[in-house]
């Protein structure tokens, strides 16, 4: 996998949550800023998390054809990938909203 694809993904990361942080500062000012860089910092990956469950269960219930035995090793490379962006995005959320955060204290 090229690395730049990896450091694109965590710089995405870190400026969803520095915006969603912002943003929720702004529509939810009641809450704790605990919570908003939590909330900030868990949308990315969540979303991410759903793609990688419908990417799996395309692999699962696609038509393989002559090579079925593939199944498992595709289903374990997209659970493998989707993970790792997963927890990149959960990262770079929570740098990001953490960031965003102190700068509106400071």
């Amino acid at each position: 996998m090229n690395w730049a694809l990896v450091l694109i993904g965590f710089a995405l990361a870190v400026f969803t949550g520095s915006a969603l942080a912002s943003l929720f500062a702004a529509i939810r000012p009641a809450w704790t800023a605990r919570r908003k860089r939590l909330v900030a910092a868990s949308v990315l990956p969540a979303i991410t998390a759903v793609a990688t469950s419908l990417g799996m269960l395309f692999v699962a219930t696609a038509n393989h054809g002559q090579s079925e035995q593939m199944e498992d090793l595709a289903i374990a490379a997209v659970m493998t990938i989707g993970g790792g962006f997963t927890l990149l995005a959960w990262i770079g959320g929570v740098v990001g909203a953490t960031l965003a955060t102190r700068r509106r204290r400071g």
